[in-house]
């Protein structure tokens, strides 16, 4: 594990003074909203010293450094006589090699920090060509004054992120710099041209299994109006017709039927329900590398019925995993959406049941469907082990549930780890869930990392709601069944309560999936909690005796002569009773 040391450095100070990029008149939104990112970082354009990151133990032996290697050397040589610098990061905005074209430029980086191991992130040091290429995904060209930092603004870099061929995962940066007074737009092109030689380089050097799943689903996106899908060496890949076929959700059922479908199997070809109700003909290859498979192509074929049942209607979540159309719903998604895609930490807030963790996943997988997603249970007496592991795995973002569960003690252990892991670049999203009317904010530490708060509505406040996220849950619960619900059970469906919210829904639904195996679900179907409105709170005596009348209407076609019979009680008795518990019968 690389050990990172903190050191504050003074940097040259160069005389500007200003508020904003270009006054923010002229300047490209790309670099405003690089500053808007810097000052919310904390960051400040002026002063004297800038705080950096040095890491020391570089890992120079990775395949993405030896691929640019040559590549940069021969770039170096091509420029010879030019007031250039050249240098090569890491996907975290770490420099990692320095190749300066005009010798004359190497007390400039050094004194601006700009040497190998020094991290230049936009967290760290503000809008730079390192930096926002990496925070924005996009080749830019920062010039003089569109630094951040007065400190650097003599400066001006191209820089260029450099993108596995195969999985299209980051992998570092091509940069180009010099000083401001010597600067050529040109330098954006150069910095371009070099990353696509050392993906190119990445290509031809990947290693033999990824070559062999990329040859295989190459061969498969040649067949005309084929969606296509690939998993192998822990990627997964779709071609432009797949992309177009399914939703993110459908896509992570996908991925996850097809890490099944590298296992042996009787059948190449299986038909597939996915959670948006598309039912689809699997094929299936298995790409063998020697006597074992490196990984497995699917081509999907969707099969379209002239008249698909209600239940199997397409409907596209604005968010992955997560249903309902109402105002308040909307909103909260939004807002959790909008704190995932700019990664700032975050705190969602509400009852139990009410969606908090499928919100925090929903958002994780909008912005990026294939990254890794971890979910600590804060009630758990290993929270620590379990908080701890997932900030060491791949996850892009972690969710600390119930977090208002958790000891003091607990409480600043955990933040200490959220800390320090948030050092890194780039941090990952930490969110966590807490109820609305706990306060706990006002004694945590792990509070003092999270800068934003949204307020998920229980189910009772959004009942509009109810109708789309039945429909969605019983394709989850039931994928390979058209699922509908009759209108008398659809009635008290949407008319209770729900104190648990969500979860609650759920558990009645897989209730009358259990009774109803097939067919449409009818009101006896629920569960006998539902099938009645008490107007008051009733004991466990009372629940006990409520279900067992409701069962007994149930089992008689809700006949109350033969109800009173098998319950052996009088007709008046069964009558006052079911006005006591308000059952509907």
């Amino acid at each position: 594990m690389r050990e990172a040391q903190e050191r504050e450095t003074t940097m040259t100070s160069h005389p500007i003074s200003r508020n904003g990029p270009a006054g923010d008149d002229g300047a490209p939104a790309l670099i405003t909203q690089s500053w808007k990112r810097s000052e919310a970082a904390g960051l400040t354009p002026e002063g004297r010293g800038m705080r950096s990151v040095y890491v020391e133990d570089l890992d120079l032996q990775r395949r993405m450094v030896k691929c640019a290697v040559p590549i940069l050397n021969k770039l170096h040589d091509d420029l010879s006589g030019m007031p250039l610098g050249i240098a090569l990061t890491d996907e975290r905005a770490q420099v990692m090699l320095r190749r300066d074209v005009d010798s004359g430029l190497k007390r400039h980086f050094e004194a601006a920090c700009f040497s190998p191991g020094f991290d230049y992130s936009e967290s760290i040091v503000g809008t730079n060509g390192v930096g926002t290429a990496i925070e924005t995904g996009m080749a830019v060209y920062v010039h003089g004054e569109d630094h951040f930092k007065s400190s650097i603004r003599h400066f001006t870099c191209a820089g260029a992120p450099i993108h596995n061929p195969i999985t299209g995962r980051l992998e570092g940066l091509v940069d180009i710099s010099s000083l401001a007074k010597d600067a050529n737009p040109l330098m954006r092109q150069l910095a371009i041209r070099a990353a696509r030689d050392i993906q190119e380089s990445l290509k031809v050097n990947g290693s033999a299994k990824q070559q062999l799943i990329h040859s295989a689903f190459l061969a498969a996106c040649r067949r005309p109006r084929v969606a296509v899908f690939s998993l192998g060496c822990g990627v997964f890949m779709s071609n432009e017709i797949g992309a177009k076929l399914l939703d993110p959700i459908d896509e992570a059922y996908l991925r996850e039927e097809a890490t099944s479908m590298l296992a042996p199997m009787s059948r190449d070809r299986v038909k597939l329900v996915l959670p948006s109700g598309l039912t689809a003909m699997i094929r299936r290859t298995i790409v063998e590398d020697g006597i074992e498979a490196a990984g497995v192509i699917l081509e999907v074929e969707p099969i379209h019925y002239e008249q698909p049942a209600p239940a199997a209607r397409r409907r596209d979540p604005a968010m992955p995993g997560v249903a309902g159309r109402s105002e308040a719903w909307r909103r909260s998604r939004t807002e959790v959406a909008s704190l995932a895609a700019t990664s700032t930490n975050a705190l969602i807030l509400g009852e139990p049941g009410s969606g908090r963790a499928t919100v925090a996943r929903g958002a994780h997988l909008q912005k990026n469907p294939l990254a890794q997603f971890a979910a600590v249970d804060a009630t758990v007496p290993s929270v620590l082990d379990n908080l701890q592991t997932s900030l060491d795995s791949e996850a892009t973002s972690v969710a600390l549930l119930n977090v208002d569960a958790m000891s003091a003690d607990d409480d600043a252990a955990a933040a200490e780890a959220i800390a320090k892991d948030q050092v890194g670049y780039p941090a990952r999203w930490i969110v966590a869930t807490s109820r609305a009317d706990s306060d706990w904010t006002t004694r945590s530490r792990i509070a003092e990392n999270l800068h934003g708060a949204v307020e998920i509505p229980a189910l009772r406040h959004h009942p509009g709601d109810i109708d789309d996220i039945i429909q969605f849950q019983l394709t989850q619960l039931a994928p390979s069944r058209t699922v509908d619900v009759d209108a008398a059970a659809m009635r008290v469906l949407r008319r209770h309560h729900w104190p648990e919210n969500v979860t609650e829904l759920v558990a009645a639904l897989r209730h009358a999936l259990r009774v109803r195996p097939v067919g449409t679900i009818k009101l006896s179907d629920l569960p006998a909690s539902l099938q009645s409105t008490p107007r008051r709170s009733l004991t466990t005596i009372e629940m006990a005796e409520r279900d067992t009348i409701v069962m007994a209407l149930n089992d008689t076609s809700g006949n109350r002569l033969r109800a009173a019979e098998n319950l052996g009680i009088s007709r008046s008795s069964l009558y006052r009773k079911i006005a006591t518990y308000g059952i509907h019968a």
